[in-house]
């Protein structure tokens, strides 16, 4: 078996569809070291029905290597971490942390192949209403 490379780490984004602002935390960390610890504060769904989103700027190295992305929203302690080590082979990873109308967080995160892959940050993984339903 051949062995894998990481992948890179492409975009963040943070989609609120709750009707309240949240504040999610994020880390990341890029080959066991902190390159982005900030909170990031999303206002709630506009009255027009029309989704919050924000797009995290992307302070770490675009190219393959191991890393972290660690996500919690508001006062919960609990952190949620992703690690390069799962997707494995996989040419590039977007994740997002997607707040649903019931107020309740999830990351989500989706593989991008080398042809589809660009720094540009412009197409959400959220856009996609069957990804919501996970």
């Amino acid at each position: 078996m051949l062995p894998r490379d990481p992948p890179i780490l492409s975009c963040i984004e943070i989609v609120n569809v709750d009707n309240q602002s949240h504040t999610v935390h994020i880390r990341v960390e890029y080959e066991n070291e902190e390159v982005l610890f900030n909170s990031y504060t999303i206002d709630g769904r506009e009255e027009n029905g029309q989704d919050q989103q924000k797009w995290i700027s992307q302070d770490w190295p675009d190219k393959p290597s191991q890393f972290r992305v660690h996500m919690r929203m508001d006062a919960d302690e609990d952190w949620i971490t992703f690690e390069s080590e799962e997707k494995l082979g996989e040419h590039a990873i977007q994740i997002a942390y997607w707040i649903g109308s019931d107020g309740n967080g999830i990351p989500v995160w989706e593989p991008i192949n080398t042809d589809d892959y660009t720094q540009d940050c412009n197409e959400s993984i959220m856009a996609n209403p069957v990804r919501r339903e996970k």
